[in-house]
């Protein structure tokens, strides 16, 4: 490279170091590296929104799981009560029958 810098003007009378096609040139690339990392930050914000979606689903589907398990639970507790109970009526009747 050159040890000379060439200082020119553009159009709106700004000082450039770059001729107008290098700056032209770079302009363009800065406005493709933007558009680039916008649409990687866009396809990552996508990606995570399906993946907090997913789980969200799993996590209701899991709340659902354990509130059916409770109920699942309460209904066997009655069902044993109540078997506990027959079978204290049977021993309570064996236990009379043996007494007289």
């Amino acid at each position: 490279m050159s040890d000379t810098v060439s200082i020119k003007f553009d159009e709106f009378s700004k000082i450039r170091i770059l001729d107008p096609t290098q700056y032209d040139v770079s302009s363009k690339l800065k406005e493709e590296c933007k558009e680039f990392t916008s649409s990687v930050f866009q396809d990552l914000l996508s990606s995570k929104a399906q993946q907090i979606e997913r789980e969200k689903l799993k996590t209701i589907g899991l709340r659902l799981q354990v509130e059916s398990e409770v109920i699942h639970r309460k209904a066997m507790q009655v069902q044993i009560q109540s078997l506990i109970d027959e079978r204290q009526a049977e021993l309570d009747r064996h236990d009379s029958d043996v007494k007289l």
